[in-house]
C-alpha cells in the first residue's frame, strides 16, 4: 500500500453478518445493470485491474507457487475443506487456483465477452497465460482471506472483502465490491 500511495486503514475486528443488509446487498446486484460500456464503470474496472496485478507482484515477491486446478482431478483441498487453502500458503506458500476458462459466470443467458475481467494478462500461472480475473482470484484469496485467516463461506467472504477493500482506491473498489461483497450477497442470501 505503500509503494501505491494509497492510505491503508484495514478493519480491526471480525464482523458477523448482517442479513437483512446482505439481502438488501443482494437485490440491488440482481437488479444492477449489465452496462460495461458506462465510462464510470469502464474507469473502474480499470483501476481494479491495474491495482489487482500490482498487489499480484507484491505476491509474487514472496516466492507464492501458484498452480491452476486441472479439469477432472479433484478439489485438492478437500476433504479438509477451503481452510486447507489457507493452511496450503501458510505452511506451503503454494495456492491452488480454480481457472477462469473452466467457469465463470453459471446462468445459461451469461454473455463473457464484453466482461473486463476475461482480459488476458501478461501473467503467465502454471504454464497458461492468466485472465485478469484469475489474478484477481489469486490476489483476493492471498489479501482477503489468508492474510486475515477467514473462511469462504457467507460470514468469512464479508471480512475478506472487508479486508481486501481496503486495500483499493475508491474508484477500483466499486467494481471489487460488485465482484466480491455483491456477488457473495446475491449467492448466499439472494432468490437462490
Amino acid at each position: 500500500m505503500q509503494e501505491a500511495g494509497l492510505d491503508y486503514s484495514p478493519p480491526t475486528t471480525y464482523a458477523k453478518i448482517d442479513r437483512a443488509r446482505a439481502a438488501k446487498i443482494a437485490g440491488a446486484f440482481k437488479r444492477m445493470p449489465h452496462n460495461p460500456a458506462d465510462p464510470g464503470t469502464v474507469a473502474a474496472y480499470k483501476a481494479m485491474i491495474n491495482e489487482t496485478l500490482a498487489q499480484y507482484q507484491a505476491i509474487k515477491a514472496t516466492g507464492l507457487r501458484v498452480e491452476f486446478m486441472k479439469k477432472g482431478m479433484p478439489d485438492p483441498y478437500e476433504p479438509a475443506g477451503p481452510r486447507a487453502a489457507i493452511m496450503d500458503v501458510v505452511d506451503n506458500n503454494h495456492l491452488w487456483v480454480y481457472p477462469t476458462d473452466d467457469g465463470f459466470g453459471s446462468d445459461a443467458n451469461f454473455d463473457p465477452k464484453d466482461n473486463p475481467l476475461l482480459a488476458y494478462t501478461d501473467e503467465v500461472i502454471d504454464g497458461k497465460r492468466a485472465r485478469a480475473n484469475d489474478i484477481f482470484r489469486v490476489v483476493h484469496d492471498y489479501f482477503g482471506h489468508v492474510k486475515d485467516g477467514v473462511g469462504f463461506r457467507a460470514e468469512g467472504e464479508e471480512n475478506a472483502w472487508r479486508s481486501h477493500s481496503a486495500m483499493y482506491s475508491p474508484l477500483a473498489r466499486k467494481a471489487m465490491t460488485t465482484e466480491t461483497r455483491g456477488q457473495n450477497s446475491w449467492l448466499n442470501f439472494g432468490p437462490h
